[in-house]
C-alpha cells in the first residue's frame, strides 16, 4: 500500500449541558496511525487526559482541544467544546421549535467482530450534517443509549477509544423508536479494510461474498462456506437470523480486482423476488486510509446485489449497485 498522510480527530465538536458530575469521552483518531499530543485553550472548561480521553462538563464555556502530530508538530487538528447552562437548552431555538411531543430513541452499540455491546460511546445526533447537536448520550454498561427526540430522520455519529468513529442515520417514529443500533468497527491494524453489513428482519439470510485475486496467484472467495482465506479476508460474523451485522475483514491488497456482493440466501430459488430491495440493508466499507463509504440496497428485484469493487493496485473504489438473480454465487 502506498503511504497515506490522512488523519482526523472525531468527534470535531461537541456540547454539553453544565452538570455537577466531570464527563468522560474517548477521543477516536482516524487515518494513518501516529502519535499525537493535546493542548487545550482553556483547561477548566476542557482537557484531554494523555490516553486521549476528553474531561469536560463542570465549567461553563467555550475550549479548543489542539491536537498535534508529535512528528510533525505543524500538522494540527482541532475539536470545539461547549458548555452551556441548563438553561440555554431549554430556550435555544433548536429545542423550542413547535414539533410536537418528544419520543423515546432507544437503541444500543456492537462490535463489528464480537457482536458484543460497546460501553462508554458517545453518541451524537444532528438533524443534518454539520448542524447542531441535538442529543448526546454515552452508552451505559450494557451498550445502550436512550435519548428524546422528535420524529423525523436525524445523523448520528458515535466515537469511542480504539473503534473507528461511525456515522449514519436514525429514523425515529411518531410513537418511539426501539432496536436502532450501531455497529461499530474495532480500528484496522494494519488489514486493508472491514465491510459490514446489516440489514431488517426480512429477508432472515442475507450472505456477504468477497472475492478476489490470491498474493500468489489464483483466486479466492470468502464467505461462509470458506470463513477465511490467509493473507486475503476472514468472515469475522455470519448472521443468520436477520438484522446482522455481518463482518468481513479485508487482509491484504494485491494487483486486481476485488468484488464484495450481498446475496439474499432467504430467496435464492427466486426469480422475481423484491426481498433484497426492501431488506433496507446497507453496507459500511472502513477503508485503511481514513476513508468510511456507505451504501444503500438499490429499489430494484433481484436476489444479487454487487455492491462495489476495489482495484488491488491502485486502492480506487468503485461503486456498483447492480441487481441480479443468482441461485448460488
Amino acid at each position: 500500500m502506498s503511504e497515506l498522510n490522512y488523519w482526523d480527530v472525531f468527534p470535531q465538536s461537541i456540547r454539553f449541558s453544565k452538570s455537577d458530575e466531570m464527563q468522560v469521552i474517548p477521543l477516536s483518531i482516524r487515518g494513518v496511525e501516529r502519535s499525537v499530543e493535546f493542548e487545550s485553550s482553556n483547561p477548566p472548561v476542557a482537557e484531554v487526559y494523555e490516553d486521549g480521553v476528553l474531561a469536560t462538563g463542570l465549567e461553563v464555556g467555550n475550549a479548543m482541544i489542539m491536537v498535534r502530530d508529535v512528528a510533525h508538530p505543524a500538522s494540527l487538528r482541532y475539536l470545539q467544546v461547549e458548555v452551556r447552562d441548563p438553561s440555554w437548552f431549554a430556550n435555544h431555538p433548536d429545542y423550542v421549535l413547535d414539533l410536537g411531543e418528544s419520543v423515546t430513541l432507544l437503541g444500543s452499540v456492537i462490535d463489528a467482530l464480537s457482536t458484543n455491546a460497546v460501553s462508554g460511546v458517545l453518541v451524537t445526533i444532528r438533524r443534518n450534517s454539520g448542524g447542531s447537536i441535538v442529543a448526546q448520550q454515552i452508552t451505559d454498561s450494557r451498550g445502550e443509549y436512550e435519548v428524546e427526540l422528535y420524529e423525523g430522520v436525524y445523523i448520528y455519529e458515535a466515537t469511542a477509544q480504539n473503534y473507528i468513529s461511525s456515522t449514519g442515520l436514525i429514523s425515529v417514529a411518531a410513537s418511539g423508536s426501539i432496536g436502532q443500533n450501531i455497529v461499530m468497527s474495532p480500528e484496522l491494524n494494519g488489514q486493508v479494510a472491514r465491510i459490514v453489513l446489516q440489514w431488517g428482519v426480512n429477508p432472515r439470510d442475507l450472505d456477504s461474498h468477497l472475492r478476489g485475486p490470491r498474493p500468489g496467484g489464483g483466486s479466492f472467495h470468502v464467505s461462509y462456506s470458506d470463513d477465511y482465506v490467509e493473507d486475503c479476508g476472514e468472515l469475522d460474523v455470519d448472521d443468520t437470523s436477520s438484522y446482522g451485522p455481518e463482518t468481513i475483514t479485508m487482509l491484504r491488497l494485491v494487483a486486481g480486482t476485488y468484488l464484495y456482493s450481498v446475496h439474499d440466501y432467504t430467496n435464492r430459488n427466486s426469480s422475481t423476488s423484491t426481498g433484497l430491495a426492501n431488506s433496507n440493508a446497507t453496507v459500511k466499507l472502513f477503508f485503511h486510509d481514513g476513508q468510511e463509504l456507505t451504501f444503500n440496497v438499490p429499489n430494484q428485484p433481484g436476489t444479487l446485489w454487487n455492491v462495489f469493487e476495489i482495484d488491488g493496485a491502485t486502492g480506487a473504489i468503485t461503486p456498483l449497485n447492480e441487481m441480479e438473480f443468482e441461485s448460488n454465487i
